[in-house]
């Protein structure tokens, strides 16, 4: 035990210490709370150039008139900027009386360069030209602006009908379904989004680790350092220890994360509740408080350790640099595949008995528990069962990779055969 505990604190040491940890762990607390900040320092540029506050993701948009739209008051009136902007709130500028007109070669360029993202050419009736970027928010602007034009031309032929008509029209017209959206577990835009940024995070960070821990092996077996590490410290000590070690340094790195998200939230939530927002949405969502980060870190270390044991017995079986990324490669396939089923999970392409039978393979809980979570299909009780699921495998694969690992620290200038490990894993 004090074996194992001395390489733990020596891992630890060395990971912690070493400058691409500290310098890693700064940028990325930092881009966290600046990224989350973001919205907030636009929008006090914004406030100070008079412009609307919380705009900085709307879509910078230009209308265009001719014909009866200019000469038609009721036209005039309903395509100004600001009644443009409260149908799909973009930003929209009228360009109808450039001088000289601006033609499709100069507004096609301008659109290209970010200008302009969306432009609206129209002369009345329903007939009308969109010009438009190639991005699906531009798409999702254009809509609403199309859907209000036919309520435009609607408006103006009704009355141009007898009185009697034009109420009749007006009665028939006002009908609508009066449906009332009852969301259960939450916003479903909102939990694709934290589902997805979760899933993301949980993948490559337990990749990374592990990439560490494999990496460290093979190095020292070819500086014959592991020679003299196995003289003083049992294979067995010196696996968990080095696993532990390094477990330890990524969840301090993932809790400082977390924690960057936390400040960052918590210094822009006052911005957010008064411009509102997709942002404000996601952070009052159900799932998004201390019980996930609680969730995450726990995921992440369990993880981390059963994919961490399997990359260090895998690594010990190998001699030089180069193959160090090859052991990775099944650790790696079994992680993409969690997430390609964390996704299918995350759209409800996937039943709920079809992914609730992925959460409890110890190779896929990680991804697939997390995405079942903020999609509202698990509550706590069956997280932890989950968890307890995991830690059970976590102890049985460190088991083995003892064994494996044991007989790879060994061997030095060939392979481990398929047969030599099969006689590992039976060996007592």
């Amino acid at each position: 035990m004090r074996n194992t505990l001395n390489v733990l604190k020596f891992e630890y040491k060395g990971f912690v210490t070493s400058k691409a940890y500290r310098v890693v762990t700064i940028i990325f607390v930092a881009g966290i709370i600046i990224a989350l900040c973001l919205p907030q320092i636009i929008g006090i540029i914004q406030e100070r150039r008079g412009e609307d506050a919380g705009g900085f993701m709307q879509e910078k948009a230009v209308v265009i008139l001719s014909g009866e739209a200019l000469t038609n008051e009721v036209y005039r009136e309903a395509f100004t900027p600001e009644a443009l902007g409260a149908v799909n709130g973009a930003r929209w500028q009228d360009l109808s009386s450039t001088t000289p007109p601006l033609t499709d070669d100069l507004l096609g360029e301008a659109i290209r360069n970010g200008d302009y993202n969306l432009a609206l050419r129209y002369s009345g009736g329903t007939s009308c030209e969109f010009l438009m970027g190639n991005r699906i928010s531009t798409l999702a602007a254009a809509a609403p602006i199309e859907a209000y034009i036919t309520e435009i031309v609607k408006e103006i032929e009704t009355a141009k009908l007898p009185p009697e008509t034009q109420e009749a029209v007006a009665r028939i017209d006002s009908i609508s379904t009066e449906a009332q959206y009852i969301e259960i577990g939450g916003n479903a835009e909102n939990n694709v989004f934290v589902g997805y940024i979760l899933i993301m995070f949980l993948m490559y960070t337990i990749i990374m680790y592990i990439s560490f821990i494999s990496n460290a092996v093979v190095t020292e077996k070819t500086s014959k350092a592991m020679e003299l590490l196995i003289t003083a410290v049992k294979p067995l000590h010196l696996m968990v220890g080095k696993v532990l070690g390094v477990g330890l340094a990524a969840l301090a790195q993932v809790v400082a994360f977390i924690a960057a998200a936390a400040i960052g939230i918590a210094i822009n939530l006052p911005f957010w509740l008064k411009t509102g927002g997709f942002l404000l949405g996601v952070v009052e969502g159900e799932n998004v408080g201390p019980a996930i980060a609680i969730m995450v870190v726990l995921y992440f270390f369990l993880g981390f350790f059963l994919y961490a044991f399997l990359a260090a017995a895998f690594a010990s079986t190998v001699t030089r640099p180069e193959e160090a990324a090859s052991v990775n490669t099944l650790p790696a396939l079994l992680m993409l595949a969690s997430l390609f089923i964390g996704f299918l999970t995350l759209f409800g392409v996937l039943g709920k008995g079809v992914s609730a039978v992925f959460s409890y393979i110890p190779f896929f809980t990680p991804i697939v528990m997390v995405s079942r979570y903020t999609v509202g299909d698990v509550g706590i009780g069956y997280l932890l069962i989950g968890a307890i699921i995991l830690a059970a495998a976590v102890v049985i694969i460190a088991y083995l990779a003892a064994k494996i690992f044991r007989m790879g620290v060994m061997l030095y200038g060939v392979k481990a055969t398929p047969k030599q490990l099969w006689r590992a894993l039976k060996s007592s």
